[in-house]
């Protein structure tokens, strides 16, 4: 039972650093996020394509 527990507390350890290791990631990608310049999806005057309703074109 030693056995299975130490290898459960070495699981959980483990799992725990990972956690760590992402909620870091997270920071830094969201500092990063936050220096960047916000992006326009959609500017004026940019043309906007429109699908045809109508008849196909012929080539």
């Amino acid at each position: 039972m030693a056995a299975s527990r130490l290898t459960l507390a070495d699981e959980l350890a483990e799992i725990r650093a990972e956690i760590a290791r992402l909620q870091q990631r997270e920071s830094r990608l969201q500092a990063m996020a936050e220096d960047l310049p916000p992006i326009p999806v959609f500017r004026r005057g940019w043309p906007i394509l429109r699908k045809s309703t109508g008849a196909a074109v012929s080539a």
